[in-house]
């Protein structure tokens, strides 16, 4: 693995900036007619958010490398790839953060509670982050475009 470079840990930074950016906005929209309460907006806005993060910085700084990423078509592929693999990390924080924060449900539960999110999680939040995947990949190829012609 190539050490990082300030120019890749800016890339990495921005795109972990951009989905989280975008998982929010997507989350609070779909989740606003709920009742807020904080554990409600920890386990559907912000655990979403930093799994969107935490997914943009590993794979989605990519698409700000013109090496790599050179049209809208794979900006979409890696959006895509990136909000699937947000997904996955979500599926292990909500697993491990619901019975800590609801006393009906305990960490012997997490293993059938990761399984039960990645099933019929999908049917619920995968269209949303499927389009929020898409979305944020293609703009952030035309910003990371517009801003790195700059630098």
């Amino acid at each position: 693995m190539a050490p990082s470079t300030p120019r890749s840990a800016a890339r990495r930074l921005l795109a972990a900036i951009w989905f989280a950016a975008f998982a929010v906005l997507a989350t609070a929209l779909f989740f606003l007619p709920l009742s807020m309460s904080p554990r409600v907006a920890l386990l559907y806005v912000v655990l979403p958010s930093i799994s969107a993060a935490i997914s943009g910085s590993l794979w989605g700084a990519a698409i700000l490398d013109s090496s790599r990423i050179n049209t809208y078509a794979a900006s979409l592929l890696r959006g895509l790839g990136v909000s699937a693999g947000a997904y996955l990390i979500f599926a292990v924080f909500y697993a491990c953060g619901l019975p800590l924060m609801e006393p009906l449900w305990s960490l012997r539960q997490a293993g059938n509670l990761f399984f039960f999110t990645l099933m019929f999680g999908l049917l619920l939040a995968g269209p949303m982050a499927v389009v929020a995947g898409l979305v944020a990949g293609a703009t952030l190829f035309r910003f990371g475009r517009h801003i790195l012609a700059k630098m």
